[in-house]
């Protein structure tokens, strides 16, 4: 019992009305307390409980509200943060004027979810990944706005050692600040803080690895995208090249059907056309988008002018190797 209540008058009900799944929705639930019989024995005092344990022993109170008011129904906002992943029960009694008092049944059990989770690396027997800022996801369950907001700490270790920590961050996820070292093994973890200094901090299951990207065997220019060009979401068309090993020279022009040269992408005003093994024209991690925009074509000449709308072909060519072609439509301007 939540104290010696006096006579419960006939009549007189108190009811709680909660969530009603098994797991609970959010940290902070909303409850509506409806005191039944009261009519006329206002103002009413009202307390709610929420405990950890049915039977509502001291170590275990969660929350223990008590306040004064003249309404027979009571939306009731929690606003501390329950115990993650903890199981608890409510309970409320409500007491007028005249002395009497009468208590709802307790409802529960109720599951809390857990206050903070990773989600991507956290595969328990480890990820690899062949990029070197890889994007880390988490999630924490809903809470009234009343109890403010969530801020994270990601932090990145190697052998026990800080390799990057970023602080206050408010969303829920990251993406490594600076390139990690290939062929390495780090973990990460993530501290969510509360307002009032609550916090909790979990690690993941296992390590993550970065490896360096098997280099290219093979010399090829790929289709460019989007073709036709320009879309609804592009300005521009992109071009993807691999130089396989050991690297090489590379050339990429625009022709137009005639075979005249119309812009040179490959070597561009930095005059570069030596190019070590690898993958080109992919857009940086982080950047948002897949493109580089050193390997683009925007439907201009060398000179500037915007050309016709029209075909157009790409023309690839590797060292001394045989010319490789692809077919470009602009749609103009």
């Amino acid at each position: 019992m939540l104290a010696t209540l006096p006579r419960i008058l006939p009549g007189q009900t108190v009811l709680v009305d909660g969530p009603a799944a098994a797991v609970l929705p959010t940290l902070t639930p909303s409850l509506v307390v409806r005191a039944l019989g009261f009519a006329n024995v206002r103002p009413l005092l009202v307390r709610v409980q929420i405990a950890t344990s049915v039977d509502f022993g001291t170590a275990s109170i969660a929350v223990d509200s008590t306040f004064t008011t003249s309404d027979t129904t009571i939306a009731v906002q929690i606003t501390r943060v329950l115990p993650s992943e903890g199981t608890v029960y409510w309970r409320a009694s409500v007491q007028g004027t005249s002395g009497v008092a009468a208590e709802s049944p307790i409802t529960g059990p109720r599951t809390v979810p857990a206050w903070l989770t990773l989600v991507t690396p956290n595969s328990p027997t480890g990820d690899i990944f062949d990029i070197r800022r890889p994007l880390f996801v988490w999630k924490s369950a809903r809470i009234a706005p009343a109890t403010g907001a969530w801020k994270y700490t990601v932090e990145i270790t190697n052998g026990g050692r800080t390799e990057q920590a970023t602080a206050g961050i408010s969303d829920t996820s990251f993406r490594a600040a600076t390139n990690l070292q290939a062929n390495t093994s780090y973990r990460w973890s993530v501290r969510a803080t509360l307002p009032n200094g609550e916090n909790v901090r979990v690690a993941s299951l296992a390590s993550f690895l970065i490896v360096d990207p098997p280099l290219p065997t093979t010399t090829i220019l790929y289709q460019n995208f989007p073709n036709p060009f320009p879309s609804a979401t592009a300005f521009s068309t992109c071009f993807w090249f691999d130089v396989g090993e050991p690297g090489g020279a590379v050339s990429l022009d625009v022709l137009d059907l005639r075979g005249n040269v119309v812009r040179a992408i490959v070597p561009a005003l930095d005059g570069v056309t030596q190019f070590a093994a690898g993958r080109y024209g992919r857009g940086a991690p982080g950047a948002g988008s897949n493109c580089d925009n050193r390997f683009v074509w925007d439907g201009t000449a060398s000179d500037g002018r915007t050309v016709a709308p029209g075909v157009y072909v790409a023309r690839f060519r590797s060292g001394t190797g045989a010319p490789t072609f692809r077919r470009i439509l602009f749609k103009g301007r």
